[in-house]
């Protein structure tokens, strides 16, 4: 089978956007919706739009906004060959704001989640379902997207074990100790962490920040770093993992996203 896009609009939405899609999902081609289900949620950074995100070649926000270059992001999903859906939430639309918005009440994101799979992805996966039925979670940030991801991370109202692992990708602008208490928490239970980020910039100074806290409350043993050659077979090895990317930052998830998502589909269960 094809792979399949379902723009949809939600009343649990992060952001609500006339006229734009609240969030898009997309599928793979064969996509299997009697396996286990697993999600991989995006969560864009300033100045972002969901139909362009999932776009190829020129895309709209909406109907009549000018062109803009898409960043094919089902594309770079598929080739990590999982069987998994992507969910790309609407964020702050088109501007430099990296806040929230109703993610950040206890319980939005699963709310948010759970509107999903009981109406517009029912056909999809043969049915409603229900979050209880999600097998995993892996929650990716690019950017200013960590705030976001954060909020899902204190007051989504998901179950710990659910989430699979946090990705960020030249994301860590800050929050760094809120980060790393969350890590501390739930690492015994599962998590995985990996933080790419670039030379010179604040991710990687706020990555080397938390690096070194994990390394003194995990263990060092626990808390694996490499450069951007050696990303795929260190997240298919370790539960922690802190690496250099490739530029430049707005094709950060075109390098690494496939590579990452397919090694965690490798790691072994913690």
């Amino acid at each position: 089978s094809a792979a399949v896009d379902v723009a949809a609009q939600l009343q649990h939405a992060a952001y609500r956007v006339p006229g734009a899609p609240s969030a898009i999902v997309h599928a793979p081609p064969g996509f299997d919706a009697r396996a286990p289900l697993r999600l991989v949620v995006f969560l864009h950074g300033y100045s972002g739009c969901v139909s362009v995100l999932m776009g190829r070649g020129e895309a709209h926000c909406k109907p009549g906004e000018p062109a803009r270059e898409g960043w094919d992001l089902g594309r770079v999903h598929d080739a990590a060959r999982t069987n998994s859906l992507l969910v790309v939430p609407q964020l702050a639309y088109l501007k430099r704001d990296g806040r929230p918005g109703a993610f950040a009440r206890q319980g939005g994101f699963r709310a948010f989640l759970e509107e999903l799979l009981q109406g517009p992805l029912a056909a999809l996966l043969g049915g409603p379902r229900r979050l209880a039925d999600v097998a995993s979670i892996d929650l990716v940030a690019h950017s200013a997207g960590y705030q976001t991801a954060l909020a899902i991370l204190e007051r989504g109202g998901l179950p710990p074990r659910q989430l699979r692992s946090v990705v960020l990708l030249d994301a860590l602008y800050g929050e760094t100790p809120r980060y790393a208490r969350y890590v501390e928490k739930h690492a015994d239970a599962g998590l995985r962490l990996v933080v790419i980020s670039l030379a010179h910039g604040t991710p990687e100074r706020e990555s080397r920040v938390l690096a070194a806290r994990l390394q003194q409350s995990l263990g060092k043993a626990r808390v694996f770093t490499t450069d951007a050659s050696g990303i795929a077979d260190a997240v298919a090895r370790h539960a922690i993992v802190f690496a250099q990317g490739r530029p430049p930052h707005r094709l950060v998830p075109a390098a690494h996203l496939a590579e990452v998502l397919s090694a965690l589909s490798r790691a072994p269960a913690q």
